[in-house]
């Protein structure tokens, strides 16, 4: 885990395990297949542009995010496309970042 400062759209975390608590609060804060409001969609979409694979997971932009249950049943962030594909990401690999 790296210790240096970590900014993701208007928020700015001392390091990158201070991020991740905070995602993980965010997605366990919110109620299930609701569509995310702002300001938490302008974060998570600074969050998913530092995904390695972004442009595959953005494809033809985000309409909105939600928190679905995942196949095993925990908690996953949902990105729904604007022609209403929809896939999930991990934000551990958002959090990363493209390296």
């Amino acid at each position: 885990m790296r210790i240096e400062p970590i900014t993701i759209g208007e928020e700015c975390f001392h390091t990158h395990r201070a991020a991740e608590l905070f995602i993980h609060k965010l997605r366990n804060s919110q109620p299930l297949k609701i569509p995310i409001p702002e300001p938490q969609h302008s974060l998570l979409c600074a969050l998913v542009a530092r995904h390695p694979n972004a442009s595959g997971i953005v494809g033809t932009g985000i309409r909105h995010f939600t928190v679905e249950s995942s196949m095993l049943g925990a908690p996953c962030f949902y990105l729904t496309r604007v022609d209403g594909t929809k896939m999930d990401f991990s934000y551990f690999d958002c959090l990363r970042g493209k390296g």
